[in-house]
């Protein structure tokens, strides 16, 4: 019997197997397609082809819009599933990937490949990169990401990550990786081969198709002052091989190099190694990080019951309504858990009476709890199972959550 986060155990089940299968086919028909198709895909299918690692950065600095439409979720994550650099039966790209990832928590890329890494379990961000703080002008920079196709959020996400497994807060934190090297063994200096997107295309190479998504990213980062890019005088252009992280709170104004937290919100190694920080899209991870950053606030408050987001408190971090909603996706992935009011509606969020029950002041806001447990499993299969083959406890979560 495997335990369920405060649900009920996986074998038990109180309804025969049919009445499962029709209420899934029901739901998934439902919930899972109005919800998802204006989601944007993961990956940004540009045809443009560069050799080298000099391009040319676009000039306004605005992060290419996703288009009004998109897959289905599970059309996102299949691709993600099957994305693989060999040849058919080769080895998945997101267990590749994932691989590589543990081994640079586990040994911060050193040389030997050996010596242990500093192995944090939580990797910290300073709260200015997604909430508005109150001696600044400039806003956050989590909400101009989110729009953004492709990988830009998931690629500085994956860079804090990179930066805290090998660097210590004082020292001086150095990128280090490369376009042109696609190496097989440890240490992984290429981007290819711990970054995870879609790269379905027919016609080209696939590596090289991640390698076009990832340089395309860090301009984005580059033009929203995440990141600085060296020159490349011989060409006139900037060399995507001389990377600099700039701070997570970098404005127009004061763009400080990356140098590694000791305070913030904190997130769990596992949401990098286990590859949430590449399967979920934009939206779910704002929400994710939006919720972590109450956590952050009040950690008493989170361990003792849950917490919660009102609206005022949602004008802090400049996220639209939309994404709000996506924390539903994550409880049904399991890493949050969510209690509703008892008298809302599930399925639409509305809440009976709710004018009358105000004024009494009886309304309830949805409270939440971030499951870190559930960012120990793998998170495309997790993902997939949920969304085409959900189990009872699956089901569970959908109906009453």
């Amino acid at each position: 019997m495997t335990s369920t986060g405060g649900l009920l155990p996986s074998c038990w089940s109180p309804f025969p197997v049919w009445w499962y299968r029709s209420a899934s086919s029901w739901w998934r028909s439902w919930h899972w397609q109005p919800a998802t198709r204006g989601l944007a895909a993961t990956a940004s299918m540009s045809s443009s082809s560069s050799p080298g690692t000099s391009v040319r950065c676009g000039a306004s600095g605005e992060p290419r819009l996703a288009a009004a439409a998109g897959p289905p979720r599970a059309a996102i994550n299949d691709r993600l599933l099957s994305a693989c650099d060999g040849p058919k039966g080769s080895t998945p790209l997101h267990e590749e990937v994932r691989q590589n990832l543990e081994h640079l928590w586990q040994y911060g890329g050193n040389r030997d490949g050996k010596t242990p890494g500093r192995r944090p379990d939580w990797i910290l961000i300073r709260p200015p990169f997604l909430m508005q703080q109150p001696d600044t002008d400039h806003g956050p920079v989590l909400p101009r990401l989110v729009p953004a196709r492709g990988l830009p959020l998931r690629l500085e996400l994956f860079m804090l990550f990179d930066a805290q497994c090998r660097y210590g807060p004082e020292d001086r934190v150095r990128i280090g990786r490369t376009f042109e090297d696609v190496e097989a063994h440890a240490p992984i200096k290429s981007w290819q081969k711990v970054v995870l997107s879609d790269t379905s295309s027919e016609y080209r190479n696939a590596a090289a198709l991640r390698g076009r998504q990832i340089k395309d990213a860090l301009c984005v980062l580059y033009k929203q002052h995440l990141v600085d890019i060296g020159p490349d005088k011989s060409r006139g252009r900037r060399d995507l091989d001389r990377i600099t992280l700039l701070s997570e709170a970098s404005t127009p104004v004061n763009r400080p190099k990356y140098t590694v937290p000791t305070a913030g919100l904190y997130v769990s190694r596992h949401f990098f190694t286990s590859l949430w920080v590449f399967a979920l899209t934009n939206i779910e991870i704002a929400t994710f990080l939006a919720l972590s950053a109450r956590r952050a606030s009040f950690p008493n408050a989170h361990n003792a019951s849950s917490v919660f987001v009102v609206q005022k408190h949602r004008g802090h971090f400049g996220l639209k309504d939309n994404t709000w909603r996506r924390a539903r996706d994550l409880h049904t992935y399991g890493l949050v858990d969510r209690v509703n009011d008892p008298h809302r509606d599930s399925g639409n969020g509305r809440i009976s009476d709710f004018g009358a029950r105000w004024k009494k002041r009886e309304v309830m806001p949805t409270r939440f709890t971030i499951v870190d447990s559930v960012m120990e499993q793998p998170a495309v299969p997790t993902i997939d199972r949920v969304l085409n083959n959900p189990t009872s406890e699956d089901q569970l979560r959908q109906w009453f959550g």
